[in-house]
């Protein structure tokens, strides 16, 4: 009966289907552009997509349903995980991946987003370990590799730059299936020096031993009581991120309900240099599969920016903010390297109930020293002070076909602008899982000029859990002929001024995606964003203009055999009440081909790209494909070319190498780029190359 149950399952695979790894990519590229345009920034955050990856590494067993690790996967909701645990209940252990077609609630994109991350074996019963299955089975990762661009920039001719032109990195990982997982990185930024220097011998900074930056954890999972314990530099996620949510978080993209499925402890990045925790942390099963309870400790340094405050009559140095770029090249931005100490502790308990699910989260945070920020206008309701009280309660409820989901907070700090607003935020919404084809969300989230909180991180357009409100919708549905209508909503405002919006502001976010299969091995995507919203006027002072972008983009998917194109066209406008409206257009074609031989895998990735944008207002951000673990989403602006080859060989089962070539070019520019990044001249070159050994 099972075998049949399987030949079943198989046969429904007759559904125009794409390359499983076609449909992640293009959930990253969606991702991390929406990402990369709100933030205005190429450098995209390493936690999540890091995360994926290593899942793919490493995929989940299905038939663990003990494991949580589905919960870091933005695409599953409640109703697929609960799924997931009725089928196996009711028929046993999966024997293939196939028999996720045969599961109430589960469409085709959902599979095949899915098929990456996820594997089906037989459930091992945990006996007591052995330090010698641990050496005998477990696996290890090293990984080298190294960037420059050419030709040099101003910092380096200059010599305004510590360091050389490159950036180079390392990381080696050991995993014991999901039991032990231990992680030992560094990584040099281009212009930063390698360098072995004391505290004692630094000149009042702090000392480095080679590499600008290092990162390492050892972790265990389901030892006895304690179901989770960590030691080195880790991130904590509660709840729906409003009391406590170090590093980065999904971000909501046009196909990602809003809903956060908070994990607990998790590793941090190993490259990200902003935003982790650095001490332990465990939790412990106190009553099993029903309460558990989460200690943390930490104790980290964080770059900060000196005050222009007068210290002269006191020993205690104050600082104006944080710095969070990471880079360390110049004897300004060395300044503020580690130059502020943070401590944080604190608790988070949870009830696990068949439906219902409760979290307590508490957690102080202490400044070795005071925080006073700049005298701005906008700064009004900035944090100020040295230390800082937060906690909160979220709860999450499932019938039937809904979840609900509700996290408030309170920080015991106000601002320094006196306001009878209370210090709260909050996160609430429902999630509606209809059938396999469609699905509706709703949410909203709200949070106090004066509420205070350095490690939060919520849904919305800021991620800030403080100054913004609105309320959000989306749904998803299936048409006939295959046609998947992915739509989103977000309205917001801002109570109090932010920088560059010196009064109360607001404005909607407008996303919808549409895709349909051509035929079987064609995909066609279409993609439209209308966002309006509000800042300083430029012709008037003290006066506010509107703005509004729109973007607009299609793309053809083709894929068979060891073959696929993706053809994008890709329209930008910039609308505002003050300035001349702005365009912009990039069309681009990709090329790859892949040689999956048995022993020698091989890929070979080109694009070319060709854009004509009228200013920075009309950017278009487009994410590209690039070495493992690493992602790219270069900014375009102006008129030109870019073009770049990508190579992946894999020669054994072991080793694997890949390299990376990048050329924009600019027919009317005769530099690149600002301040100590300028290049002189109208082309830019970029250089890429990563080593992989697996044992």
């Amino acid at each position: 009966m099972r075998r049949l149950v399987v030949l079943v399952a198989i046969s429904l695979l007759v559904v125009p289907v794409l390359n499983a790894q076609n449909e992640v990519d293009n959930m990253l590229g969606d991702i991390l552009e929406q990402w990369a345009d709100q933030y205005e920034e190429e450098s995209v955050p390493d936690d999540v997509v890091e995360q994926l990856n290593e899942l793919i590494d490493s995929p989940i067993n299905l038939n663990d349903t003990s494991n949580n690790v589905l919960s870091v996967l933005p695409f599953l909701t409640d109703y697929h995980r609960q799924a997931i645990r009725a089928y196996i209940a009711q028929y046993g252990e999966m024997v293939s991946l196939s028999e996720l077609y045969m599961l109430n609630g589960f469409d085709s994109t959902t599979i095949k987003l899915l098929m990456p991350f996820v594997t089906v074996a037989p459930v091992d019963n945990e006996s007591p370990l052995t330090f010698k299955d641990v050496i005998n089975h477990g696996h290890s990762n090293l990984r080298f590799g190294a960037k420059t661009v050419r030709p040099l920039s101003r910092g380096y001719n200059e010599e305004k730059y510590a360091g050389g032109p490159y950036r180079s990195y390392f990381r080696y990982s050991f995993k014991f299936h999901d039991r032990i997982s231990f992680q030992f990185s560094g990584d040099i930024d281009a212009g930063e020096a390698f360098r072995f220097v004391s505290a004692a011998n630094s000149g009042g900074g702090v000392g480095q031993y080679g590499f600008d930056y290092y990162s390492y954890h050892l972790m265990f999972n389901r030892f006895g009581i304690v179901k989770r314990a960590i030691v080195g530099k880790y991130n904590l996620h509660f709840g729906q991120g409003v009391t406590l949510w170090s590093g980065s978080a999904p971000w909501m993209s046009g196909n990602t309900p809003f809903r956060r499925f908070g994990q607990g402890i998790a590793p941090a990045s190993a490259f990200c240099e902003y935003g982790y925790l650095r001490g332990a942390a465990v939790t412990l099963d106190i009553v099993p599969k029903r309460l558990e309870t989460t200690l943390f400790f930490s104790n980290v340094n964080r770059d900060a920016t000196l005050s222009a405050r007068d210290t002269s009559l006191t020993d205690e140095l104050f600082f104006q903010s944080f710095y969070s770029s990471g880079y360390h090249r110049t004897s300004t931005e060395l300044a503020k390297r580690d130059m502020l100490g943070e401590t944080l502790f604190g608790a988070h308990m949870q009830y696990n109930g068949n439906n219902l699910q409760v979290g307590m989260t508490a957690v102080e945070t202490r400044l070795e020293s005071e925080i006073v920020p700049a005298e701005y206008v906008y700064n009004a309701f900035a944090f100020s002070g040295k230390d800082i009280f937060n906690y909160g309660v979220d709860v999450t409820y499932r019938y039937r076909r809904m979840s609900f989901f509700l996290e408030t907070a309170i920080s015991s700090r106000r601002s320094r602008l006196q306001s009878d607003l209370l210090p709260v935020a909050g996160v609430g919404g429902f999630h509606f899982h209809l059938n396999a084809d469609n699905a509706f969300s709703a949410a909203f989230h709200y949070g106090s000029p004066t509420f205070q909180n350095l490690h939060s991180n919520v849904i919305g357009q800021s991620g800030s859990a403080q100054n913004e409100e609105g309320v959000m919708f989306f749904c998803r549905t299936r048409l006939p002929g295959f046609v998947e209508i992915n739509a989103m909503a977000d309205f917001f405002k801002f109570p109090s001024m932010r920088y560059r919006i010196y009064s109360p502001s607001m404005g909607a976010d407008y996303r919808l995606r549409i895709s349909k299969p051509i035929a079987r091995n064609l995909m066609l995507l279409c993609q439209y964003r209308y966002r309006s919203s509000q800042r300083n006027s430029d012709a008037q002072l003290y006066a506010v203009e509107d703005i509004v972008r729109n973007q607009l983009q299609f793309s053809l998917d083709y894929d068979v055999a060891s073959w696929r194109l993706v053809s994008k066209v890709v329209y930008s406008s910039f609308e505002c009440s003050d300035h001349n409206a702005l365009d912009g257009f990039l069309m681009s074609q990709d090329i790859v081909y892949r040689l999956a031989t048995s022993r020698r895998p091989l890929s070979i990735g080109t694009r070319l790209a060709l854009f004509d944008i009228e200013g920075y207002d009309a950017r278009i951000y487009s994410y590209e494909s690039d070495l493992m673990y690493e992602f790219s989403v270069p900014m375009f602006t102006g008129r030109g070319v870019r073009l770049y080859a990508l190579c992946r060989w894999e020669p054994t089962s072991s080793f694997s190498v890949a390299a990376k070539y990048a050329v924009t070019f600019y027919p009317d520019k005769e530099s690149i780029g600002s301040a100590y990044e300028v290049i002189e001249g109208n082309c830019r070159h970029e250089f890429k190359v990563q080593m992989r050994l697996k044992f």
